[in-house]
């Protein structure tokens, strides 16, 4: 964990709390088990997980790969089941893993010739997409059943149909809902909300989309809405505005809308002050 000064700590809670030493951490990292590499190159990072969600059902985990742009199911056994993401760059012995974009009527929608350029991406009104650099790939159990089940995400829409925009201003980061049939290996947009605000609240990293039970309900929380950033001497120019929306289940409008300003959080999510308090 990194706290607020700025020290590293390494805590093992086998240990009871003891914190390691120099050499303790050089052993880890000889050992490869600790720190990471910066950047997304050869060798770096390929992967990036920013969430994994277990289901149940099939006793398989569901991760969100940010740096493959892809959603993916894997089984016990360490074998894909199945991948949201575009078709572009997979071998050959994942292809078939792939899930086939369809319709409400489960017929096929078509994603351009390399099939990374989908209506959702082309149509200024939205449709069909795949994410892009997302972040909080869950299983939405309550809407779940046998082999249909819903997932949720958060797409930050960076480097959205395998390009970057003609200007930084077309951006623009979405919360969604894919219904997936594992059976005929499909995925079905259900729901999407974002991209009529567009720039405005792009969140290029972290960010949340998180289904409510007791409220039948979906929140969402774009933390780095009107981040600036230097790239090239890698400094913040500005705080960012994150806004903490929640809808009801289905609505095209937000039912509480909340804007935060100059501050800065990885995610925001509604908690039980009961459940978190009691003993």
């Amino acid at each position: 964990m990194l706290d607020q000064g700025a020290v590293c700590l390494n805590i093992d809670a086998n240990s009871a709390g003891k914190t390691m030493s120099t050499e303790e951490l050089a052993e880890l990292d000889k050992n490869d088990q600790f720190g990471d590499i910066v950047g997304s190159g050869a060798g770096r990072n390929w992967a990036h997980v920013n969430s994994v969600d277990y289901d149940p059902e099939d006793d398989s985990i569901i991760i969100s790969s940010r740096h493959q742009n892809a959603i993916i199911k894997i089984g016990r056994d360490k074998q894909v089941k199945w991948i949201i993401g575009n078709p572009v760059g997979w071998k050959d012995k994942f292809k078939d893993k792939l899930l086939t974009p369809v319709d409400s009527k489960g017929k096929k929608i078509s994603c351009g010739e390399d099939g990374a350029k989908c209506p959702g991406y082309e149509n200024e009104k939205g449709g069909f997409d795949y994410t892009w650099t997302q972040h909080t790939a869950f299983k939405i159990d309550e809407k779940s059943k046998g082999n249909i089940i819903y997932v949720s995400a958060f797409d930050n829409g960076d480097s959205r149909g395998m390009e970057q925009p003609a200007l930084p201003s077309m951006k623009y980061s979405r919360m969604v809902v894919y219904k997936i049939d594992q059976k005929k290996m499909t995925v079905e947009q259900v729901w999407e909300w974002g991209k009529q605000r567009g720039h405005d609240i792009y969140s290029p990293v972290t960010s949340l989309t998180e289904y409510q039970a007791d409220k039948n309900s979906i929140v969402g929380y774009f933390a780095t809405s009107g981040l600036k950033i230097d790239i090239a001497k890698g400094l913040l120019l500005s705080n960012p505005h994150p806004s903490i929306v929640e809808f009801k289940w289905g609505a095209k409008e937000p039912s509480v809308e909340i804007q935060l300003h100059d501050t800065m959080g990885y995610q925001a999510f509604p908690i039980s002050v009961e459940k978190a308090f009691s003993k």
